[in-house]
């Protein structure tokens, strides 16, 4: 790239501010609102629906959970870039193009390779990686280049704001694309309700999912080339200067020959380990927090994909019953504790809301304990479920269509939107203190060098993780056919409670490492955060008087009864 060429508006400034910063702001924001359809698209039951498909199996599932996180390895590679030129934007811009890109040419793999096959199954976790290892080349340089950008006083803000304009196009695209896969789904050959998710049995299922991902492709594209438009920051750090991550002198009677090339390049390695990851680990209070954060990554990935199937096939909620669930009611919860959670962490601290969201992912993972395809539901939520639905259904002609029986898993549903709720609060807590957390870690010289070593040494936890999850689940499928089962059963002779097969074995393996991120927590230190007990105590007086003032009429019409009575006597 030759800077000569650009114009003064492309070439970075050292501040943006006025009418220029909130142009770019709401550009963030647009960019932001295509992006998030992308990661909704090529994720979730449709991701779950093609790798099957293509002939996935339960280990299969995990790599590709694993995968994505052996790919934030790259940046380490990233912030060497980064911190040597000073430079984020088009690194974001190249590297974000092309793994974006690589879902385009994801969606064309049923034109080149027979399904189900190894091929295609290889191909698929190879282009995966690839696109993975691009984002991560990307991603050191997004954040930087936001630090930057936005000003500290209204980061908070600003990504709140930025996360509640997004819901308004995550939310009817779930709703539109869960109800559409669900009908063509249900539309299989002899009229089957639930046929056997395959390439032949489901021809326009595959090549609907392929056409959705060749559209979050071209959106994902587009949410990148948007930042074309904004301008670049070379921040600085007060009273120091810049210095390269990594600093190798080269002795020139050594600088030719292909063994001293070779020596070269161990001990750059060999620096770039010990500045990048080594360094960072010297503080023990990132080292504490690194721990906690690998252990939180542990718990999604060994069990994250299974949380999926587990609804798709187990629960047989469809495409739209599971993206309800994860992907609106999650965020739904998320949003409406977003700005309690950044007031409790501006008050107290961000080790007490640590401590507060762990807790309730904790709780929030066993549901899936105590839910089965038939858990029983009280009657009149299946008849008022009846009623809505089909009044809405009346507007795309299904209002005579009986949308829930005595049958359906209306119970289990229910069960899971606790934990989907509960969760949805808790990981918003830990998101928010994470981000805090890292920020402030990086507020000095080298500051990406934190935001690398975060995320490669957490990406351990995902690894191992998404490997972990993957064999135990495949070295166990006999549970499918023969799970674990006890308790009440209904007329049909049917589990209602427990039947537990070896995707549970998973969740067991998720909660226990969230025990180990709650026991982390207990003494890790965090300058300036009161303690935990004492935000409950206040949370609890605040409760009571909420419910004070709710049964304050209460209180008074049974305080005039007696006024009035004392009266009579």
């Amino acid at each position: 790239m030759f800077w000569r060429r650009k114009s003064y508006d492309v070439l970075p400034a050292l501040s943006v501010r006025g009418p220029e910063l909130r142009r770019s702001m709401r550009l963030v924001t647009a960019a932001w609102m295509m992006g998030i359809v992308w990661m909704f698209a090529v994720s979730g039951s449709r991701l779950n629906l093609f790798g099957r498909m293509l002939g996935f199996n339960d280990f299969h599932f995990g790599m590709l959970t694993a995968l994505t996180f052996l790919a934030t390895f790259a940046q380490l590679a990233a912030t060497i870039l980064v911190e040597r030129s000073g430079l984020k934007k088009y690194q974001f811009l190249y590297c974000g193009l092309i793994s974006r890109f690589l879902w385009i040419v994801i969606a064309m793999i049923p034109l080149v390779f027979p399904l189900p096959s190894p091929w295609a199954v290889w191909s698929m976790l190879t282009l995966v990686l690839i696109s993975s290892v691009m984002l991560s080349l990307a991603t050191p340089a997004w954040h930087t280049w936001m630090g930057d950008l936005i000003p500290r006083r209204i980061r908070g803000r600003y990504f709140a704001t930025r996360n509640a304009f997004t819901l308004l196009v995550q939310i009817p695209a779930v709703i539109f694309l869960g109800l559409l896969l669900d009908h063509i789904t249900r539309a299989g050959p002899d009229g089957v309700s639930d046929p056997i998710i395959t390439a032949a049995m489901q021809p326009t299922l595959l090549w609907f999912i392929c056409g959705i991902f060749f559209v979050a492709g071209l959106l994902g594209m587009a949410d990148i080339a948007l930042f074309f438009r904004v301008r670049e920051v070379v921040g600085t750090t007060p009273n120091e200067p810049r210095t390269p991550a990594v600093d190798i002198r080269i002795d020139p009677r050594q600088s030719d020959g292909l063994l001293a090339r070779a020596s070269h390049a161990m001990r750059y390695l060999r620096t770039v380990f010990r500045d990048l990851l080594l360094e960072p680990l010297g503080d023990p209070v990132f080292r504490r927090y690194v721990a906690y954060s690998a252990s939180i990554t542990f718990a999604i990935t060994v069990s994250g994909q299974y949380f999926w199937r587990t609804l798709l096939e187990n629960y047989k909620f469809g495409q739209l019953g599971s993206d309800m669930l994860f992907v609106v009611m999650g965020p739904l919860a998320s949003l409406m504790s977003l700005r309690i959670t950044g007031r409790l962490i501006d008050k107290w601290g961000r080790r007490p809301v640590l401590l507060l969201g762990t807790s309730l992912i904790l709780f929030s993972v066993m549901p899936y304990f105590f839910a089965t395809r038939y858990t029983p539901a009280p009657q009149f939520v299946i008849d008022l479920s009846n009623y809505i639905f089909s009044a809405v259904g009346r507007f795309a002609g299904y209002g005579d269509v009986v949308w829930f029986t005595p049958q359906s898993p209306v119970g289990a549903w229910l069960v899971i939107l606790i934990a989907i709720i509960i969760g949805g609060v808790g990981w918003t807590a830990i998101t928010l203190a994470q981000n805090n957390i890292v920020l402030s870690f990086s507020d000095s010289v080298g500051r990406s060098k934190y935001v690398a070593a975060h995320a490669v040494l957490i990406s351990m936890g995902g690894v191992l993780g998404g490997l972990v999850g993957g064999l135990t689940a495949y070295y166990t499928r006999g549970l499918q056919t023969a799970p674990i089962a006890f308790g009440p059963v209904d007329a049909a002779g049917n589990y209602t409670v427990f039947m537990w097969n070896n995707w549970h074995i998973t969740f067991v393996l998720s909660f226990i490492a969230r025990v180990i991120a709650l026991l982390l927590l207990i003494n890790m230190t965090d300058p300036g955060a009161r303690p935990a007990r004492d935000m409950l105590r206040h949370a609890r007086h605040n409760v009571y008087n909420i419910f004070g003032v709710l049964l304050f009429p209460l209180r008074s019409m049974g305080r005039a009864k007696q006024d009035r009575d004392d009266e009579d006597q």
